[in-house]
């Protein structure tokens, strides 16, 4: 079903599917770290930002402090191996790193309004933060770097682009929230993570 959605978020208005969220709560076997999730559609996603570690995440300024707040930050390398297949060691098991068709889907599930900004990209603006995206930054691709917390969220998807990797950025408009969804992403920026599993 969400394969069929791609391509409709920029030409359909649809009311959405949030009128109810069921909440789930799980520990992540690996680290013992507990995690929330709610539903969208046939979709969960994470209520929190992943804080797993591995060799390709990092903390915001490099301080522990952030990552139990906002979770770690990852490059385009910690989801998607060398093949480009999506890496297992990542997610909690049974979750995955989401495609961009799972976030269409999700910001679809959210009852956005639809606007086209100057550059012709598309701007979904969402009346609640149903899924809690948190204001985490990233990391510059050009290294140490790091920038925007507290006002703007990154979050990664597994899907490459012709002109690098497709990542979504939510920040605070007004009384609700803009998603955009950004296709040049360079690789190498580090940002948040939602996991998400299927209903």
């Amino acid at each position: 079903m969400r394969s069929s959605i791609i391509g409709l978020l920029g030409i359909i208005f649809l009311c959405g599917f949030t009128g109810t969220l069921p909440t789930t709560k799980f520990q992540d076997s690996r680290d013992g770290i507990r995690y929330a999730a709610v539903s969208i559609g046939d979709l969960q996603i994470m209520t929190n930002n992943l804080q797993f570690q591995n060799e390709t995440s990092y903390c915001y300024k490099d301080l522990d402090r952030y990552c139990k707040h906002f979770g770690k930050l990852y490059n385009y390398d910690a989801a998607i191996d060398i093949e480009g297949n999506p890496r297992e060691n990542i997610c909690p098991k049974g979750w995955k790193v989401p495609t961009l068709a799972d976030w269409e889907y999700l910001i679809l599930g959210m009852k956005p309004i639809i606007k086209r900004g100057k550059e012709g990209a598309l701007t979904y603006h969402v009346p609640e933060n149903y899924a809690q995206l948190q204001f985490g930054g990233f990391r510059s691709h050009q290294g140490s770097f790091y920038f925007n917390m507290g006002k703007e969220g990154h979050y990664l998807t597994a899907t490459e682009t012709a002109e690098g990797w497709a990542t979504v950025k939510v920040r605070r408009q007004g009384k609700g929230y803009d998603l955009i969804i950004l296709k040049n992403t360079d690789k190498d920026r580090a940002v948040s993570c939602r996991c998400v599993k299927d209903n």
